[in-house]
């Protein structure tokens, strides 16, 4: 009898992956695609010249022709470009691929576009995936996200993640709403941003990009962005409330935020250089908008005891908490994300898991910029945060109930 390669490798950094069994042929669709129970294989052919300058260009968004394959689901003609901010780098190229720019109304499985992310930041290559299932698990709207051998005109390229892309297809699948406005924040190095009145629109523009209703005039786009962020920092603390709800699902805000520091990262809305990672919508017919969750790769980072009284000067989130139920809402899901983590020991058992699926393509992947042996102690990190993150922050949660 043949043992799964990965098994006796991993059992070194203290866990048992889950074997991976042969799966009856499903319709191929996009759940299958992003079916987390089993590693993917996607095949991109390229011109070789086209690859050659990409690479050498990889900080520009020029797209280039490709061909996708996918079993034995073949799409002709996307197109492909470098993407990322920090993760950007020529040896493992970052992704996004959009089946429809050459070939009008061309879709994959449903989708016209996906991003190929390259896990370039994470070093236990989790981190992202878990992120994403503890905002699902607690009711709040996440992309899709499976694991992939990517290979480029038969070269293994590493292991990758295939993510869905937040865009209007997104907004719909999770709102049910047909028209909302989609934005993506795009963080400032040079001008962090807090949640301050930045004043006139074009102020609003340098940091939300409208990824929907594109055509729209500045003014219908983002005089509601400018509403939200003035009355956020109104100084008439009895109306506040009032005045930012009709801009902001308040409550979603909080359980964002709930979450984001439950799993311990640098860079959400509360990041250490501003707010990031995240998309603003705005739901159809109304003002009011709320935030979906984006790139966290850099969660679980910081460390089990990593504390949640002491956040970042974020204006919106430091006077949402001066009203107790957002205080509550926010503690509530602290608590949440403990309880889930801890019984059953879910989180530890959802890290072997994971790992235990992607072993075997982490270690064979020679284009990631961590060694082997930086892999196998960045899980074994995860694993010390699964044991230790839930008692802390419960204690703390009591502690801050108790007014201490």
């Amino acid at each position: 009898m043949r043992t799964h390669s990965g098994v006796m490798a991993a059992a070194a950094i203290g866990f048992v992956p889950m074997l991976v069994c042969p799966r009856p042929a499903l319709a191929q669709t996009a759940a299958e695609l992003f079916d987390t129970n089993t590693i993917q294989e996607i095949r991109l052919s390229v011109n070789s010249r086209d690859l050659r300058t990409l690479r050498e260009t990889y900080q520009v968004n020029t797209y280039y022709p490709a061909d996708l394959t996918w079993k034995n689901v073949k799409v002709r003609n996307v197109a492909i470009r470098s993407r990322g901010a920090g993760s950007r780098n020529p040896t493992k190229l970052g992704l996004r691929v959009d089946m429809n720019r050459y070939t009008t109304g061309q879709k994959f499985v449903g989708l016209s576009t996906v991003i190929l992310d390259n896990i370039w930041q994470d070093d236990s290559m989790i981190r992202e995936k878990l992120a994403f299932t503890f905002f699902e698990r607690l009711g709040q709207p996440a992309p899709r996200e499976s694991y992939c051998r990517l290979f480029i005109n038969n070269e293994y390229q590493g292991l990758y993640t295939i993510t869905e892309e937040i865009d209007g297809a997104f907004a719909r699948r999770v709102t049910g709403e047909t028209d909302g406005t989609v934005f993506e924040f795009h963080a400032d190095n040079d001008r962090p941003y807090r949640a301050e009145d930045l004043g006139v629109i074009e102020n609003y523009k340098h940091f939300f990009e409208a990824r929907t209703h594109v055509l729209d005039a500045d003014t219908m786009l983002f005089t509601p962005i400018q509403q939200l962020f003035r009355e956020a920092n109104g100084p008439d603390d009895a109306v506040w409330k009032m005045r930012v709800g009709e801009y902001l699902d308040l409550d979603s805000f909080m359980v964002h935020v709930g979450i984001e520091q439950f799993i311990a990262g640098n860079d959400g809305l509360l990041g250490a250089f501003g707010m990031n990672n995240f998309y603003l919508y705005r739901f159809q017919g109304s003002n009011k908008h709320r935030v979906f969750v984006w790139d966290q790769d850099q969660s679980f980072i910081v460390g089990p005891e990593s504390g949640i009284a002491d956040t970042d000067a974020n204006v919106l989130f430091q006077r949402a908490m001066t009203y107790p139920e957002f205080r509550e809402t926010y503690l509530k899901t602290i608590e949440d994300c403990a309880n889930l983590a801890r019984t059953d020991d879910w989180l530890l058992t959802e890290i072997d898991r994971l790992t235990g699926i992607i072993f075997d393509a982490a270690r064979a992947d020679t284009r990631k910029q961590f060694t082997n042996d930086e892999y196998d102690n960045a899980v074994q990190v995860m694993r010390n945060f699964a044991a230790q993150r839930p008692g802390h922050v419960l204690a703390e949660v009591a502690r801050l109930r108790n007014g201490s």
